[in-house]
């Protein structure tokens, strides 16, 4: 008890500080509430207090350590960052002219130039040990180094969030559906559940039917549940799952899953559902992104999105003019994460691309999760179309449609009187053309066209669920239930 309250207060003094953090107290803090835990049973709601950023301090103290983290974060990317070097050089400015007021001075950063030159955003002070690239899906690869501090550091944080914010113990398995390629999350992850004690299974992105097999099927593993508790997965690969399920008959006495952890990409509320009532487990809408990590998001019961003000500057801006969006208005996640858990890759005011609607009104929300910022869950990436035609507007009409095959496919093309929606049908019939015009009625289109093949799509639809990794591993031949003896 006292080696923990030492740690607490170290901790307490270094978000002060603004400094480096000290990974083995984290590391430490993690084995502590473990320990209490599996001694003491399940904590109550106070608990959250044990966590980094669990209490929100007075606004007043708040900006204050907002703007002491920035201003230490653009100093040291001025100082040591190729790209920020010659950034501030052109714009005649000095770092000592930046802090949360004046901020607008500098331009956000584009992800085209982080894909551009990855390494003119590496700080020549860090240790860089660790490449890791995004899935591709939405365009080039987007490659950031990490350092082992990093590495260790959003390990230890992952660690007290899969505890305190998901109820992960030792008891649990997790299974990871998350594509190969995603080198950082699977990592993190596995390292954050050997410090939980949890089991952890990297399957990757194969063959649905696969996944549901391994879901289904008992292990019997000392100390373990029976089966896999703890699901990660894409939506696009989420929505193959649903699929395979509701055509093969499964329910949920067939698995043991407690919940689902869905990230990467838009996830629409009918998609939740049916998996919901397939799975018979609670789905949990996430956001993170290899840039930016390890400031991640949670969806709370009211569908709001909070990001930890305390690991990274959140702002939502206009997509186009990059001023500050207003209530109620959707503008893109740009993001700067502080150098207290970034030294190697160091970007600031990062535009993610990535859309939300700022909440309306001014007072925060009073959700499970209000002492957080909080906005809308994501709406998509930004495009040249109408703001309406957003692919969470799009994707939470037409995954209600069952006879639609999942994942979905879709594109947005001009046409001569608007935008036109094309939807891959698989069997296009005119009773469904006439309900998916019914779900789409409100948006600004011109016309739905519902197409067979996905060739025939004005242009591509990339999703995760395609990053298909080849397995030797075969789905049941029945494609029904295994259940385990009684």
């Amino acid at each position: 008890m006292f080696g923990t309250m030492i740690r607490q207060i170290q901790y307490g003094a270094q978000m002060l500080r603004g400094g480096r953090l000290t990974v083995s107290g984290l590391q430490g803090t993690v084995a502590d509430l473990r320990a209490t835990i599996e001694e003491f049973g399940e904590p109550g709601e106070e608990a959250a207090v044990m966590l980094p950023g669990g209490t929100e301090p007075d606004p007043q103290i708040q900006r204050t350590m907002a703007d002491r983290r920035l201003k230490l974060t653009v100093r040291h990317a001025a100082a040591h960052v190729p790209y920020y070097r010659r950034l501030f050089a052109e714009l005649g400015l000095s770092p000592r002219d930046i802090s949360l007021d004046t901020l607008a001075l500098l331009p956000p950063t584009p992800k085209s130039a982080l894909r551009a030159a990855s390494s003119a955003f590496v700080s020549e002070r860090s240790e860089p040990v660790l490449l890791a690239q995004t899935t591709g899906t939405t365009g080039t690869p987007t490659s950031v180094w990490f350092s082992q501090y990093e590495l260790e550091l959003a390990a230890a944080l992952s660690a007290m969030s899969f505890l305190m914010g998901s109820g992960l113990r030792s008891r649990h398995i997790v299974l990871s559906t998350i594509s190969s390629r995603a080198t950082l999350a699977k990592l993190t992850v596995q390292r954050a559940l050997a410090m939980v004690g949890a089991g952890f299974i990297a399957m990757g992105t194969v063959d649905p039917r696969i996944v549901i097999d391994r879901l289904a099927t008992p292990m019997r593993l000392p100390g373990k549940e029976p089966q896999v508790t703890h699901l990660i997965v894409t939506a696009s690969a989420l929505g193959g799952l649903v699929q395979s399920a509701e055509r093969d008959g499964w329910d949920p006495a067939d698995f043991g899953l407690r919940q689902i952890l869905v990230g990467g990409e838009v996830l629409s509320d009918p998609l939740r559902s049916r998996a919901e009532e397939v799975f018979g487990t609670r789905v949990t809408d996430t956001y993170s992104m290899t840039e930016t990590m390890p400031t991640a998001g949670l969806a709370c019961e009211e569908g709001h999105l909070h990001l930890s003000a305390g690991q990274a500057h959140i702002e939502v801006l206009d997509p186009l003019t990059h001023a500050p969006a207003g209530p109620g208005e959707v503008g893109t996640l740009v993001v700067t994460p502080y150098t207290q858990y970034r030294d190697t890759t160091l970007l600031l005011r990062y535009n993610t691309g990535d859309l939300v609607r700022r909440l309306p009104g001014t007072e925060p929300p009073t959700c499970s999760l209000g002492g957080m910022p909080a906005t809308s869950r994501i709406l998509g990436r930004h495009t040249n179309g109408p703001a309406e035609l957003t692919p969470r507007a799009v994707l939470d009409r037409l995954q209600g449609e069952r006879r639609l095959p999942l994942p979905t496919r879709y594109a947005v093309s001009p046409g001569p009187d608007g935008p036109r929606l094309y939807v891959v049908a698989g069997r296009p019939s005119a009773g469904l053309l006439a309900r998916v015009e019914e779900q789409c009625a409100d948006l600004p289109l011109s016309g739905v066209v519902l197409l067979e093949d996905l060739d025939e799509l004005p242009e591509p639809c990339r999703v995760r669920a395609d990053l298909t990794e080849h397995s030797f591993e075969l789905p049941s031949p029945r494609h029904q239930p295994v259940r385990s003896a009684p």
